[in-house]
């Protein structure tokens, strides 16, 4: 009896013995578990507190390194994603990145702003389902079959953009996707329309006053010249053709500059009533020749301004001349200007023959003509020049018409331009 207590009770204490041991043994476990699982849930500031030297302390050590380890490589990923991010949210090249199956995993907002969908729900869908672009999905399969990098240009009729897209296999050991890079090649293009009609415009108006010219003087030289009187027209005609290709240059001239931002504003102190006035005595002769009343209603109360006083002077002869020329006999033009608090508006209103609505946007165009019947009068120049130099001046255009009823042209100045 008494060697079976005795062994019961040895047995309990070497229990109870073992399981303390156990205990201390398995804490530093526990909490490396316990950690782990945290750690593995997302929660990066882990770290266990080693009180000893042994194996457990050794194990919270190694711990204790993986997880810094771990913070410091996250912390790594996220800026370089934030980088990322930053770039292809700040590219003018729109971007898009699809894997193996051509379904997209990456997208950035140009891309998006360029074939007019949300990013956001286009990760996952295929090229086609997003761009609604058959040349790009078909750019897209091929560059995944053959694994080369391909070009091309595709024209957008819903956004009227014009791109250059290029196709960039990704890959490693295997082929992993395809990159697309879109160029927004528009501007380029309308820039490349705009010189092409720029110099045929020029080619144009140059090419007949010195066609007449050319034929003028054959005449003369094959006998003209002896008829006094056909001698001195002939010339008369020459030197207007001749002034009218001066002026042209010096438009030319004129509107390079300004579009260049090379062109100085000689600004003076001056009332627009002034110029205005002297515009309107300048033209008196033309508006009677065309039994056109020309009127002014000015304000009384226009301070001075700090203006280029000659170009200024030139848009509004300019605009009063146009309503002028383009006015109907017994027609009218009033020349009006009044005050606000911030800017001085000048207003020149006609009853003359109008502008369409389909050219209406056009007016301040270079080489437009609204009126195709006299095309060969004016350089279509004068309005372009008008429009930067108000522009220049930190003030507005702008024209309203109704064909057959008549045209306003009006622009602002301000106080303190």
């Amino acid at each position: 009896m008494i060697i079976g207590v005795a062994i019961g009770i040895t047995f309990i204490v070497t229990s109870f013995a073992a399981w303390i041991i156990a205990r201390i043994t398995t804490r530093r476990i526990r909490e490396v578990t316990r950690a782990s699982r945290k750690l593995a849930a997302g929660d990066l500031q882990q770290s266990i507190l080693v009180h000893s030297r042994d194996e457990a302390g050794e194990l919270g050590n190694a711990f204790n390194e993986m997880a810094g380890n771990i913070r410091r490589l996250i912390e790594d990923i996220s800026t370089e994603r934030s980088k990322l991010d930053t770039v292809l949210s700040h590219m003018t090249d729109g971007v898009i990145v699809t894997d193996k199956e051509g379904n997209i995993s990456l997208v950035n907002k140009t891309a998006g702003r360029l074939f007019n969908f949300q990013t956001e729900g286009a990760i996952g869908n295929t090229v086609i389902e997003t761009t609604h672009d058959y040349e790009v999905a078909n750019l897209t399969k091929r560059c995944l079959a053959i694994g080369e990098q391909l070009t091309t240009q595709v024209e957008l009729t819903a956004t009227s953009k014009y791109l250059r897209v290029v196709a960039i296999p990704i890959s490693g050991n295997v082929l992993s996707g395809c990159l697309l890079l879109f160029q927004d090649l528009t501007e380029m293009r309308n820039l490349q329309t705009m010189r092409r009609e720029l110099v045929g415009n020029i080619s144009h108006d140059l090419r007949t006053p010195l066609a007449g010219i050319r034929v003028m003087v054959e005449t003369l030289r094959d006998g003209a010249i002896d008829d006094k009187e056909a001698a001195t027209d002939f010339l008369a005609r020459i030197e207007n053709e001749v002034d009218r290709l001066t002026q042209m240059v010096l438009e030319l001239t004129e509107l390079s500059r300004i579009e260049a931002g090379t062109a100085e504003l000689n600004k003076s102190s001056v009332n627009l009533n002034e110029l205005v006035n002297e515009a309107i005595t300048q033209l008196k002769p033309l508006a009677i020749k065309q039994n056109v009343t020309l009127t002014p209603a000015l304000s009384d109360s226009l301070p001075a301004v700090n203006i280029d006083t000659e170009r200024i002077s030139r848009t509004i002869s300019n605009i009063i001349h146009n309503a002028i020329k383009f006015n109907r006999s017994g027609g009218r033009v009033t020349v009006t200007t009044t005050l606000d608090n911030k800017t001085i508006t000048v207003k020149v209103i006609d009853n003359g023959i109008g502008i369409p609505k389909e050219g209406l946007p056009h007016v301040f165009e270079r080489f437009y003509k609204a009126d195709k019947s006299r095309n060969n009068t004016g350089s279509g120049l004068g309005l372009a020049i008008a429009k930067h130099t108000i522009e220049a001046h930190g003030g507005t255009i702008w024209a309203q018409s109704e064909e057959g009823k008549g045209s306003t042209f009006g622009f602002t100045i301000p106080l303190n331009p």
